[in-house]
């Protein structure tokens, strides 16, 4: 086989023609399989089960083969978008929880807890000790009677942010009067 271009003659090896011959085929079927995969199941059933001509020639279409590559390709693309697709999904979950999470801890009553924890135990929020706890200082009673267990056993146990959530709580009720530095709040 040779074609001409320019007057110049090319030849086309025979070993490259199955190549084309095979692509072509595999188009035309994945095509012609397609097509009829959507006609058979848009072809409406008769009564009794029995099928029509066309529904007939339709299936018998549908039979021809599908490259495994293109099928397993196919299946991989989709794969892929839907992990992507959950893992943003699960992106937006997170995002949102810790977002919650940071407002649950922010402070609420524009105290400056810090300079009370510096008053109160030199800002060490890990203080533990047998009657008094944490960075402001919290009764060991008073730490348990405004919910901190559920944060940790004692104040000194407990984050920073979990002991100011329990001081708000406190301040909420009674004000500042509890603690003696109350003026660095």
């Amino acid at each position: 086989m040779a074609a001409v271009v320019d007057q110049q003659t090319v030849v086309i090896s025979r070993r490259h023609q199955p190549s084309w011959r095979a692509a072509t085929a595999v188009v035309t079927s994945l095509f012609v399989g397609l097509f009829a995969f959507g006609v058979a199941f848009s072809a409406e059933p008769v009564a009794g089960g029995a099928m029509t001509r066309r529904a007939k020639a339709v299936l018998t279409a549908a039979r021809v083969p599908i490259e495994a590559a293109l099928v397993s390709r196919a299946r991989a693309e989709a794969e892929q978008q839907l992990f992507v697709a959950l893992v943003k999904q699960q992106e937006e979950k997170v995002a949102a929880i810790n977002a919650a999470v940071a407002e649950y801890y922010r402070p609420k009553t524009g105290v400056n807890w810090d300079g009370i924890a510096s008053c109160e135990t030199g800002g060490n929020w890990h203080m533990q000790g047998s009657s008094f706890s944490g960075g402001v200082g919290f009764y060991n009673g008073t730490w348990n009677g405004f919910g901190g267990r559920q944060f940790a056993p004692n104040a000194g146990m407990a984050t920073r942010e979990q002991q100011i959530v329990v001081a708000e709580r406190v301040y909420a009720q009674f004000g500042l009067s509890g603690w003696g530095c109350r003026a660095y709040g």
